[in-house]
């Protein structure tokens, strides 16, 4: 996991925009990624899937020094027992759900190979998969825990 630790300590992010960032980035990237392939060199759609990938990557970005990507992603030492049993939860259903979406990944892999539909074939098109890939195992689990806390978690600690 990546957690930024600044001297400052971790960024207030309220739990809505935590819940934002993170639905948008697990939205847009995938979205951006498909307008990019399917463009066949069209420049608006290059772009516009360009932005949408460059705007999942700076939501994702916002997150990665948030205190709830700290509960994430911390050493579990510097972690209180109430932050430890929220990470154990969200980091048990962020595992579940990613494990989910890796097997629905190869059956949908194994149909498409079969008849005709969409698998990465060149080097680009991998690169792409890798990094949509890395962005959704550093961000479903901050997703998860942002969805488990109530909204008045950062006011309250």
């Amino acid at each position: 996991m990546l957690f930024y630790r600044s001297k400052a300590g971790a960024s207030n992010l309220p739990v809505g925009a935590a819940r934002a960032l993170s639905l948008f980035a697990l939205a847009a990237y995938p979205a951006g990624a498909l307008m990019l392939d399917l463009s066949k060199k069209s420049l608006p759609a290059s772009l516009g899937g360009y932005a949408l990938i460059l705007a999942a990557l700076i939501c994702a970005a916002a997150l990665v020094k948030s205190s709830l990507q700290r509960i994430v992603a911390e050493q579990p030492s510097k972690l209180d027992e109430y932050e430890l049993q929220l990470r154990s939860r969200a980091m048990n259903l962020a595992y579940g759900g990613f494990t989910a979406l890796a097997l629905v990944a190869v059956i949908y892999a194994a149909i498409a190979s079969d008849h005709g539909g969409w698998v990465p074939v060149n080097y680009d098109q991998f690169n792409g998969l890798f990094w949509g890939v890395f962005l959704y195992a550093v961000v479903i689990p901050v997703a998860v825990l942002s969805w488990m806390v109530d909204e008045s978690f950062e006011t309250e600690r």
